[in-house]
Parts: C-alpha cells; sequence; structure tokens
C-alpha cells in the first residue's frame, strides 16, 4: 500500500507500518512549513503540564527529580527506555554484540509479516515480486546473510530478500525513502558484489524479468 507525503512528495509503503505513521511522517516531515509550530506548540504543553503539576504538587518521581534539581531515582528508570542514558557500553561489550549480531543469521523482524506459501515476507513488495517469479518458474530463496565492508572498514551483514539460485542474483526491492536514507549503504554493496539488483518501485516487482 503507497502513500505520498504531500510534504516531500515521496512514496512510502505502509503496509508493513504501524497505524498512523504515515500521519506522523507527514506531520514532522522536513518540509513541512509548520514542523517548526508542531514542535514549540508541543513544547509549551508539556512546559504548561510540568508547571501545572508543580503548583499542584501532583508530580511523579521523575517530574520531582526534575524540579528539584537532584538525581533521578533508578527505581522509576528501571525498564524504561532512556534509563540506560549517561552511560556507555565498554569496548569489550561492543565487540561482544558486534560478533553476535554478525554470527547470526536471522534478519530483523518487522512488526507485520506476510506468509506466502509457508515464508514470512516483509512488504507487499516482496509479495508481488515473489509471485512474479513464481510465476515466471524461476526458484528462489531466503538467503542467508551476505558480509560487506562500509566506508570505515567495519563488516555488517547484508540481508538481501531474495537469492536466485539457477542466476546467482540477489534481489532486493526497496522504496524511494530506503533508497535515499541506505545511500552509502548501497553504495558500499553495489561495489563489493556486482550480483545485487535494487529494485526501486511496486510496478516493477510486479513486472520483473531477468
Amino acid at each position: 500500500m503507497l502513500r505520498i507525503c504531500k510534504h516531500c512528495n515521496m512514496s512510502f509503503d505502509i503496509s508493513d507500518k504501524p497505524k498512523g505513521w504515515m500521519a506522523n511522517h507527514s506531520r514532522w516531515c522536513d518540509r513541512n512549513v509548520k514542523k517548526h509550530e508542531y514542535k514549540n506548540g508541543s513544547m509549551l504543553a508539556v512546559a504548561s503540564m510540568n508547571a501545572k503539576r508543580k503548583e499542584t504538587g501532583v508530580t511523579n518521581q521523575y517530574t520531582k527529580a526534575k524540579i528539584e534539581g537532584t538525581p533521578i531515582p533508578k527505581s522509576h528508570m528501571k525498564g524504561r527506555v532512556g534509563h540506560f542514558l549517561g552511560k556507555t557500553h565498554s569496548d569489550e561489550t561492543k565487540l561482544k554484540q558486534k560478533n553476535k549480531a554478525l554470527a547470526s543469521p536471522h534478519r530483523r523482524l518487522r512488526r507485520k509479516m506476510i506468509e506466502y506459501n509457508g515464508i514470512m515476507l516483509d512488504s507487499t513488495w516482496e509479495l508481488e515480486l515473489a509471485k512474479r517469479l513464481d510465476s515466471l518458474g524461476i526458484s528462489w530463496i531466503r538467503p542467508e546473510p551476505i558480509k560487506w565492508i562500509d566506508d570505515k572498514n567495519i563488516e555488517h551483514n547484508y540481508f538481501a530478500d531474495f537469492y536466485l539460485k539457477d542466476y546467482n542474483i540477489y534481489l532486493d526491492p526497496k522504496n524511494p525513502y530506503s533508497i535515499k536514507s541506505q545511500k552509502e549503504k548501497l553504495k558500499c554493496l553495489l561495489t563489493q558484489y556486482k550480483n545485487i539488483i535494487i529494485i526501486e518501485t511496486l510496478e516493477d516487482c510486479k513486472n520483473f524479468s531477468l
């Protein structure tokens, strides 16, 4: 399901996005002339809410600590988003996390998955491409990750969406937003692997041919 932002005119596949994702993007889009109004309005609302809490004395531990300038109680922050703020992982921990990620053959699962013939796909683009490949009698699989090196000489895993075993070709449908946001990554990938094809539109997925 494609939607186009009325501010930046970029199209997005929202089939795997949570409800309200497109409206949220449109509201905070960099091309939205009212973005700063929304930001200022949000800040004013938060300031007003905190002032009211201070006035009435109805505060939680977090707000009280912010008002008094005292440390936020660990009991309040435990398990909350941001409770790790102000801390950093050791180099040893970072290395362990990196090696664990590189050793994992599993791709990140999205909130909404589409099942097709017992295989989980990430989007309607992938679904249409899978149907097209099957209609052409082209054998495909969800491949294991391949390694690639970024411009800082750091190794990463790359999960292509499809691998055509008989042709030794990887296929990866990506919408314009993904292509733009992953520009440097794709530049490195396509330099290191000549058998990766990026499919840039839904129509190209539906009409794919070798």
